[in-house]
Parts: C-alpha cells; structure tokens; sequence
C-alpha cells in the first residue's frame, strides 16, 4: 500500500516524543481523497504529549487492547518499545493491517524529500532545532520533526513547511536510521551507548558507516572532526562530499561548550543548504533553547531549579560543567545540586566505570533508582542497582579526598524530595535523566507555585 492512500492510522505508543510528532504530521494530512486522515493512538500511560494529541482531535486511549484498533484501519505504527505480542499490533497481524516503526514511517514518507539527519550519541535534538529555526529564518520553509519541544513551534515537536527539505533527528538505537537515505547528514559524535544493541564502540561506528553510504548522490555529510571517532568513520566511507565542522564561537544563550558544537554543526548545514550568514546568525543568538535541555522549571527553598535529559557518562560531565561555568560567570550561584535517574540496566552496567567521575562537578548527588526501559529489560542486567553506582561514587570521593552528600532514593519523588530538602538560596538545581524523573520535578514545582500562590 501506498502510504499516501491511506485513510486511517493507528499509532501504539503514540505519547512518545517521536510517534506524538508522526500523530500531529498525518492528522494534519490529506490522503489522496482529499480528506483528512483519521488518526487513533494509545498508550500505557497518559503524558504531555498525550494530552496535546487530545486537544487536537485525536483519540488517545491509556492502555493496550485489541478493540483499541479501528474497524477501517488500514495502518498500524508502533514504537520500537512496543513489542510484537502487544495486542494492538496482534490484532493488527490478524486482520492482515500494515505495521511499520515510526522511524520506518518516516523514512517511507518522506523518501522523495530532500532529508537532513542530524545524528550523533549526544546534541541530536539540540542540533536539530538550531538548524530547523535557521532555515525557518533563511525562509527555506522546512519541515522538522525534533525529539524535544520547540517553543516557536506551534506544534511543538512538528514545523510542518512547504519546501522539500525535511530536518529529522536520527535516532541510532536499534539502527533505526538506517531507514533514511539523506540528502544531508550531520554526525556531531560518536560514543559508545545502547550496549545492548551495539556491544562495542566498533559496532556502532559500522552503523555509522553504513549511514554514510546511503547519502544520496549530489548529498554531503557534514561531520564533527574534533571527535576521534567521527574521523574514523568519515576516512574510512566512500561518501565523497564532507564539510568538517569544529567548534565554532557563537553568542548564545544556552550554556556550554556542547552548545557552541551543536551550533557550529547546524550552522555548517544551512550554509551548505544556501543559508545566509545574517540567518544563521540571528537564528543562533535568539535561540533559547529546548524541553528538557538545561531547562529553567522554577524555584524552590530559593533555588533554581533546572530539567536536563542526560543520561550518558559524557553528556551527564558536560552539562555539570556547563552549569559550573554559567555559576561562576553569573557570580550568584552558591552551589550545583544534582538528581540523577541511570536510564536502562544495560546501559548503567556497561558504562558504569565511566558514569562514577562523571558526577564530580556535583556539590550534592541523589541518585535515583535505574529507570527500567520498556521492551529492553533483560534477566543478566537485574542485578545492577543506583545503590551499586552509590557506592562506587563514595568510594571514589573518598579516593580524591572529596566531601558532599551522595545519596540513593528508591524513587523518582523520593529523590526529588531529598535534592530540593538539600538546596538553599542562591543554589542551582539539576534533575537529570531520560526516565519519569523528569515528571517528578514538574510536579514539585507545580506544587510549590500552587503553595506560594495562595
């Protein structure tokens, strides 16, 4: 079937930050008869984008049934979560209904477009924002679909344009962007994550390589070659147009030198892409960043607290030393308090060596229970635990002669609880991870501006 004959398209999983995104695309979509595509979803549990979905005119059940699937359905998308006995996609199977990923979806939809990637372990979303707001300003008209929350975006996680260029975050888990064959790729880095995909950092750089190879002809990568990995794979491809990209020195109003990488490599793309330079420009100094990414909540205790979605060893460092450097030049910052959820078992035994230092710009650690992903838990990963990481970290602080709380919770509220008990005035907050630690802090803050509001 043709994807662009369908008329009604059931998503699983559709609260995802992705699949919302794939949701908003087709309800705002007309099929070949002209009329607009009937968009169903549902999912464990509902969420902000769940609810978003709703207000547009979109059905959205909590929990997974069979009788969730509509009678004329003739399209099933589901999340790589969601695994092949949910009974949705069973249903599905029976009546014989087309299943793909969203990531599938996506490369199908959008295989007559010209599509820019944006990959790497860390930055995507970022990176992908910048460069969707620069071509917006550099009136290219895209489209973009982000794995955040862009507040100039009237839907969000969706810039739906006109143009042929479509800017879409990659996701390497599972290769899932193997899927596309871009007109344009950005590699900002590459380190080893997803160890149950990819068990060594060699694994995931072939996935990378196999990438680069389905640029389209005419296509160009553009790539990171301050990161040793990244010039590896790009020496080594037989793609035959790079642009290197290194960091660059643009006024920004988001923190860290991540940031100013992100930028550059964004900037590198819409110049290549026919952007001017005054374009580029504005769009970077306006830009205020994303959902979740070094995100301003609110106050408490006379705190301010900040949401970040780092879960990697690397980018859990350099957002601490993002959030120190920002201390000093603020010169108002007493201390940085941080509260971290380890996402995925796998991840947190594999990369355990390298999540101990990673802390050491913390003034105060609570450290969440590991966030179980579903459809990735596996039996050989149950023995690994946040109090083992705990332990670890006192070990180490004691070793380098170092003196602060560090702390395990045993849940998400608990550890929120615990690092805002801990904050004073003048005190920066971080509440990090990629799991429901996130909604923890968000609903504290709401609590406490309720509170005050009285």
């Amino acid at each position: 079937m043709n994807l662009r004959e369908i008329t009604s398209a059931h998503l699983v999983g559709i609260g995802g930050i992705n699949m919302s995104a794939v949701a908003k695309l087709l309800q705002k979509t007309e099929c070949n008869t002209k009329q607009r595509i009937c968009v169903t979803g549902s999912d464990v549990a509902t969420n902000e984008q769940a609810e978003i979905l709703k207000k547009i005119g979109i059905a959205v059940t909590i929990g997974h049934d069979a009788k969730n699937v509509p009678p004329n359905c003739d399209l099933l998308i589901y999340s790589s979560a969601v695994p092949p006995s949910n009974p949705e996609r069973e249903d599905a199977r029976r009546r014989g209904i087309r299943e793909m990923t969203n990531f599938e979806f996506l490369g199908e939809w959008f295989a007559d477009s010209r599509v820019i990637l944006v990959t790497g372990t860390h930055g995507k979303s970022t990176t992908t924002a910048m460069l969707g707001l620069i071509l917006e300003r550099a009136e290219l008209d895209p489209t973009v679909i982000v794995g955040s929350v862009v507040s100039s975006f009237s839907d969000g996680n969706l810039r739906l344009g006109k143009s042929d260029l479509v800017v879409i975050e990659g996701d390497e888990y599972a290769k899932h962007f193997l899927v596309f064959h871009p007109y344009g790729l950005i590699v900002n880095n590459i380190e080893l994550d997803h160890t149950d995909i990819f068990p060594t950092i060699e694994n995931m750089k072939a996935a990378f390589r196999e990438l680069m190879d389905q640029v389209v002809p005419g296509g160009f990568i553009v790539a990171n070659m301050e990161d040793a990995h990244v010039r590896d794979v790009t020496t080594s491809t037989s793609a035959h147009r790079i642009i290197p990209f290194a960091t660059d020195s643009f006024h920004l109003n988001v923190p860290g030198r991540f940031n100013q990488m992100n930028a550059a490599g964004a900037a590198t793309v819409a110049r290549a892409l026919g952007a001017s330079d005054d374009a580029i420009v504005a769009a970077l100094e306006s830009f205020t960043g994303i959902w979740r990414r070094f995100e301003f909540l609110g106050e408490k205790n006379s705190a301010r607290i900040y949401s970040d979605y780092a879960h990697h060893p690397t980018a859990v460092a350099a957002t601490l030393e993002a959030a120190r450097d920002g201390r000093r030049e603020s010169g108002a910052v007493r201390r940085t308090l941080l509260c971290f959820q380890p996402h995925h078992r796998n991840r947190t035994k594999h990369l355990f060596l390298d999540f101990v230092p990673s802390f050491d710009l913390a003034d105060a650690l609570v450290v969440c229970e590991i966030y179980d992903v579903a459809g990735r838990d596996a039996s050989q990963d149950a023995d690994i635990s946040s109090k083992d990481l705990v332990d670890a970290i006192v070990r180490h602080d004691a070793d380098r002669g170092a003196s602060r709380v560090v702390e395990y919770a045993a849940d998400p509220n608990a550890a929120v609880r615990r690092i805002t008990d801990l904050a004073t005035q003048g005190d920066l907050v971080l509440v990090m991870g990629a799991g429901d630690i996130d909604a923890a802090i968000r609903k504290t803050i709401r609590m406490n501006h309720a509170s005050t509001s009285l």
